[in-house]
């Protein structure tokens, strides 16, 4: 899923550009790979976007300024047995730049 960078905004700004560009927030949700009923919630204020799916729909809708990773790509310092500051031997081959 790319990630490209959109400005945050509200969710009354949201609900107008799908009026202005014609599109149903079922197709939208549909092409992006998403559950429509979940970004309805999302829409309606019933569901908050902390995590998971409800948090990439955010950030896709440009509710929230955020990444779009999955849990596999995240990698925290701690849990590499090192800081994240602290030089890399040679042969290490863990990923550099966290998602």
């Amino acid at each position: 899923m790319v990630n490209n960078i959109v400005p945050v905004c509200t969710v009354e700004e949201v609900r107008e550009e799908f009026r202005r560009r014609g599109i149903s927030v079922s197709d939208w949700a549909r092409r992006q790979g998403v559950s429509a009923q979940l970004t309805y919630r999302i829409l309606s204020g019933r569901t908050l976007g902390l995590r998971g799916q409800s948090h990439t729909i955010c950030v896709l809708l440009g509710l929230k300024p955020g990444v779009i990773c999955s849990a596999n790509d995240l990698k925290f310092a701690h849990a590499r047995g090192a800081s994240a500051d602290a030089p890399r031997e040679k042969d290490d081959d863990r990923p550099t730049q966290p998602c």
